[in-house]
């Protein structure tokens, strides 16, 4: 069997959509606006969403950052996280899967030319 400790924290993907949801309308609150140093912003929210910006630091990261969150793309590592925990897929096999799809969405190869990164 294989180690899902990233299942540990007991968060479904319903709760990590609706935790980014949270921080991304907390962000657009007034009271964040208000505060004029980025720093001093990204330590509030971080303070109120401290389990997890530690237990999803990436997805805490984009959740605020000042650009539109990638919902798509969340939803698809989310449907991934379904598939492992449903014993449909390994770690390993959709670590490969997705390695795979971002190559191919990402890098453009022309045979007749050099890669374009």
């Amino acid at each position: 069997m294989e180690n899902k400790d990233f299942i540990k924290d007991g968060l479904t993907n319903d709760d990590i959509v609706d935790t980014i949801k949270k921080i991304i309308l907390k962000k657009n609150s007034y009271d964040i606006k208000n505060i004029s140093d980025e720093m001093d912003k990204y330590a509030k929210l971080r303070e109120e969403f401290i389990s997890f910006a530690e237990r999803y630091p990436m997805l805490f990261e984009l959740s605020i950052r000042n650009e539109d969150f990638d919902w798509k793309s969340l939803n698809y590592m989310l449907n991934m996280r379904s598939k492992i925990i449903n014993n449909e897929l390994s770690s390993d096999g959709a670590t490969k899967i997705v390695g795979q799809e971002w190559f191919n969405k990402h890098i453009d190869i022309d045979k007749n030319k050099k890669r374009k990164f």
